[in-house]
């Protein structure tokens, strides 16, 4: 058995975490990504002039707050 086969000891396994499973990094990516496209969908759009001036602010909310999560436990 090579070692990359080799079962896995209580003492190798990754350690359990405390945090909640909405404070993840999966799910508030997954929002913040979705923000970004909002943003920049608005910043494309030709219909409404506030819709347009809130995209600068919804991307860069978005970019933000994808970076933060980025740190956040899997």
């Amino acid at each position: 058995m090579s070692l990359s086969q080799s079962p896995r000891h209580a003492s190798q396994q990754e350690p359990r975490t405390i945090w909640p499973r909405w404070l993840r990094r999966g799910i508030l990516e997954n929002v913040a990504t979705a923000l970004i496209a909002t943003g920049v969908l608005m910043l494309l759009q030709p219909f409404s002039l506030t819709l347009y001036g809130y995209s600068f602010v919804t991307t860069l909310v978005g970019v933000a707050i994808f970076t933060f999560v980025s740190k956040f436990p899997e």
